[in-house]
């Protein structure tokens, strides 16, 4: 049935648009590099059978690197909403009443009786403004709970191929159930069914953030040192798209206290050059650079006591 998901997902992809996945063996938990490194599907047949497969939810276009990447900047159209843990299962979070409102396109049954609803809209939705506003209606609604992966539009879900790579599930098929295609909707039909306000939510402006360029991009080198002498830079070197891994603050938050999915990314014109952070974690969705500076002020004076003291022990060693 993995062909005629796809191929339904690919009805309103525009021209300059792509479905985009990843596909990794092992467990999702496990710190593997670049397992969240995207790339557009244009071939079924490379889709490993034993391995966990994740697609986002919304179609991406090249950025001015000409690169396809699962960023924000990428974006093309949301192409479904996806709620996660629907069921009764071990892994479930919410029970199948949950969804009543509203037939799903198809449920997705990713463990023993632990499903994905999924609900593709009828057209391309290209207002990310308005996806998000779905999105976060649904978690402040608290259908969606604080970590369920479902906090950005450019959010991945498994869809009807590979296996659940988590050790509880023993390599669990993942499988199509109930599909339902002429079922589809636009985000106002959701929002209607469930009861849900949607609001525009505005970027934060970052703290301290001036009409001074070279003002910005000072207060992120003063930071990103900060988070360096703390340890808690992961990678040096940022990527192609100016980002680079970090060990979140809140790592105590995610399921499991995984401590990856975090990054920071270099100043740029769509950042105000302030610089921006990331953390794929939904508990995180809402935290942004501003978020990061507010808890590195918070912590700062702690922070430089144990870069001080590191200091000194290193000095007395040498």
């Amino acid at each position: 049935m993995i062909k005629e998901f796809i191929d339904a997902m690919h009805v309103h992809v525009p021209p300059k648009g792509r479905v985009m996945m990843m596909q990794f063996r092992g467990s999702p938990h496990d710190d593997i590099k670049g397992k969240w490194r995207a790339y557009v599907l244009n071939d079924l047949s490379l889709i490993d059978k034993n391995a966990n497969v994740y697609v986002c939810v919304s179609a991406m276009k090249q950025n001015a690197r000409l690169e396809f990447r699962r960023r924000k900047e990428n974006f093309a159209g949301g192409l479904l909403l996806m709620i996660d843990d629907i069921g009764s299962g071990p892994g479930a979070k919410f029970p199948m009443a949950t969804i009543s409102p509203l037939k799903p396109t198809c449920l997705i049954e990713t463990s023993p009786d632990n499903f994905q609803a999924i609900y593709m809209f009828n057209s391309l939705v290209t207002d990310m403004s308005k996806f998000e506003s779905l999105i976060k209606a649904f978690i402040e609604k608290e259908f969606l709970g604080q970590d369920t992966g479902m906090a950005g539009v450019n959010r991945v879900f498994r869809p009807p191929a590979g296996i659940n790579g988590k050790p509880a599930h023993n390599g669990w098929r993942v499988a199509l159930r109930d599909w339902s295609p002429e079922c589809r909707y636009s985000v106002e039909d959701i929002a209607a069914a469930f009861g849900l306000v949607l609001k525009r939510h505005g970027p934060k402006v970052p703290k301290g953030a001036t009409a001074d360029k070279s003002a910005n991009i000072k207060a992120f080198v003063d930071a990103r040192q900060i988070l360096r002498s703390a340890g808690m830079m992961k990678n040096e070197d940022h990527d192609m798209g100016g980002w680079a891994d970090i060990i979140c603050p809140w790592t105590d938050e995610h399921s499991g206290g995984v401590n990856n999915g975090a990054s920071i990314r270099l100043p740029a014109p769509e950042n105000a050059w302030c610089g921006a952070f990331k953390c794929h974690h939904g508990n995180c969705a809402h935290r942004h650079w501003r978020d990061l500076t507010d808890w590195l002020g918070d912590e700062e004076s702690e922070i430089l006591e144990q870069i001080n003291a590191q200091a000194g022990e290193w000095k007395e060693y040498k």
